[in-house]
C-alpha cells in the first residue's frame, strides 16, 4: 500500500558502548540464519530459541521421510521434484543434513561462544504434511495441536528415521564445525519415559548427554513437566518455559482457535503460578531456568514477574531484546539498592 505524504517517526538512539549486562541473561529467539550475523551486533547474551523449523522450511522443503523413502510417493512430480532439489547427493538424506547443519552451523557461528539453543523440529503434523511429499508420510489429526508433535515422534517409527537427520546434522555442527556453543532442546516431551526414549535416540544417533560438553534441555510447556520438573531435571541440563503452549494446556484454549484469541492470557493468574512453579523447580535441582515465549517481549511487565521470580535468561524477539534489557537492569539495580 503506498500512502500520500510523509508518515511521521522518530528515531530512538541507545549507547551500548558503556551499557552494563543484567544478572539476568537477555537473549534472543532467531530462525533465520541469514539474520544471524546483523542481529548479534545488538548487545546479548546468546540465543534462547533457535527454531529448526525455519530452516526446514526456506532451505530443505522436503520432509525428511521423503529425503529417505520417495519410493512411497505415487505422485511422479513430486518424485521428480525431490529428485531435484537433492540432485548431487548421492544419499539425499545428506541433503537434508549438510543444509540443515548449515543453517543451525550459521547461527551458532555468529553468536560463538555464546550459547545457542537450538529446538529440535517441533511441526505439527499438518505443517509436517505441507513440506514437499509431506502428505504421504503424516496422518490427518482432528487437533494437531496436542497431536503427534515434538518428542513423540523422534522415537516413533513414522519419524524415527527423519529424527536421525536431525541428530546427524547437530552433530556435524558441534563435532565438524566446533561449534560446542550449540544446545539441544527438546520440545513438547509429555512423560518422563518418553524423554527417556528420546534421550536414547539421540544417544543411537552420535549425541550423548555430557559428551563433548553436550547440554540437552527440554521445553518446559506441559503441565505435566511442571508437576513432575524433580523427576524431569535428573534427565535434562535446562529447562525453557514456552508460554504459549503452557498458557494454552493450563487454560484449555487452543491457541490457533480465533473464537477463543480473548481467553487466550500469558498473564492469567494460574499460568503465572506454573511459571513460578517452574522456576523455582529449576533453582531447587540446580538447573537452568528460561523462557522463550512472546509474553515479555509484549509485557514488559511480564518480564519483571520473571526477574523477580529468580529466572537465568528471558529469550525475546530481536526488536525488543534492548527495551527489556534496559529495563531488567533499571530493576535489579533498585533491588541491589535495597
Amino acid at each position: 500500500m503506498v500512502y500520500e505524504g510523509i508518515l511521521p517517526f522518530h528515531v530512538e538512539k541507545i549507547s551500548v558502548s558503556d551499557a552494563k549486562r543484567p544478572e539476568t541473561k537477555i537473549m534472543m529467539n532467531l530462525g533465520n540464519p541469514e539474520e544471524a550475523f546483523s542481529l548479534s551486533m545488538i548487545p546479548n547474551d546468546g540465543v534462547g530459541l533457535a527454531r529448526m523449523q525455519f530452516i526446514i522450511n526456506s532451505y530443505i522443503k522436503v520432509n525428511p521421510m521423503a529425503l529417505i523413502h520417495p519410493e512411497r510417493i505415487t505422485d511422479e512430480a513430486v518424485r521428480n521434484q525431490i529428485y531435484e532439489l537433492a540432485s548431487g547427493y548421492e544419499d539425499r538424506g545428506d541433503y537434508f543434513v549438510e543444509k540443515l547443519s548449515e543453517g543451525a552451523g550459521t547461527i551458532a557461528a555468529a553468536f560463538y561462544p555464546k550459547p545457542v539453543i537450538v529446538r529440535m523440529s517441533d511441526f505439527k503434523t499438518n505443517e509436517y504434511a505441507s513440506l514437499i511429499g509431506g502428505a504421504y508420510f503424516e496422518p490427518e489429526e482432528d487437533n494437531p495441536m496436542i497431536g503427534f508433535r515434538g518428542a513423540s515422534r523422534y522415537y516413533d517409527e513414522r519419524y524415527r528415521e527423519g529424527f536421525a537427520l536431525e541428530c546427524r546434522a547437530m552433530k556435524r555442527v558441534r563435532e565438524e564445525m566446533g561449534l560446542t556453543n550449540l544446545v539441544i532442546m527438546i520440545p513438547f516431551c509429555r512423560r518422563i519415559d518418553e524423554a527417556e526414549k528420546v534421550l536414547d535416540e539421540m544417544a543411537k544417533n552420535g549425541l550423548k548427554r555430557g559428551e563433548n560438553g553436550l547440554l540437552v534441555y527440554v521445553m518446559c510447556e506441559i503441565p505435566n513437566n511442571v508437576i513432575l520438573i524433580d523427576e524431569f531435571s535428573k534427565l535434562f541440563d535446562g529447562f525453557s518455559i514456552g508460554s504459549n503452549d503452557l498458557t494454552q494446556l493450563v487454560l484449555g484454549v487452543d491457541r490457533d482457535s480465533e473464537l477463543l484469541a480473548h481467553d487466550f492470557d500469558e498473564q492469567d493468574s494460574g499460568v503465572m503460578k506454573m511459571i513460578s512453579m517452574a522456576v523455582q523447580g529449576a533453582r531447587r535441582n540446580n538447573r537452568h531456568s528460561g523462557l522463550c515465549g512472546q509474553a515479555p517481549s509484549d509485557y514488559p511487565e511480564f518480564a519483571e514477574f520473571l526477574v523477580n521470580e529468580g529466572i537465568d535468561s528471558i529469550s525475546l524477539n530481536p526488536d525488543s531484546v534492548m527495551k527489556i534489557t534496559l529495563r531488567v537492569l533499571e530493576m535489579e539495580e533498585k533491588e541491589n539498592r535495597k
